[in-house]
């Protein structure tokens, strides 16, 4: 059965999943580790643009690394 990737709509039959954040969420799917970087990247950047205290949480989080 073939999926679709949410980054660049290509037709795939095995890639990268990342689960969903919220219950009406569905899963996300992506054909390569490229197109799932780049969907990251531009949520990131939507946070950053529309919640820029969150983001500065979020980067200082990733550089101090887990716990």
């Amino acid at each position: 059965m073939s999926e679709i990737c949410k980054t660049c709509k290509k037709k795939f039959d095995s890639g990268i999943w990342i689960a969903s954040q919220f219950r009406d969420e569905k899963v996300l799917l992506f054909c390569s580790d490229k197109c799932k970087n780049e969907y990251l990247k531009m949520k990131l950047n939507r946070i950053k643009t529309e919640y820029s205290k969150y983001y500065d949480k979020i980067i200082k989080s990733s550089k101090n690394g887990p716990g």
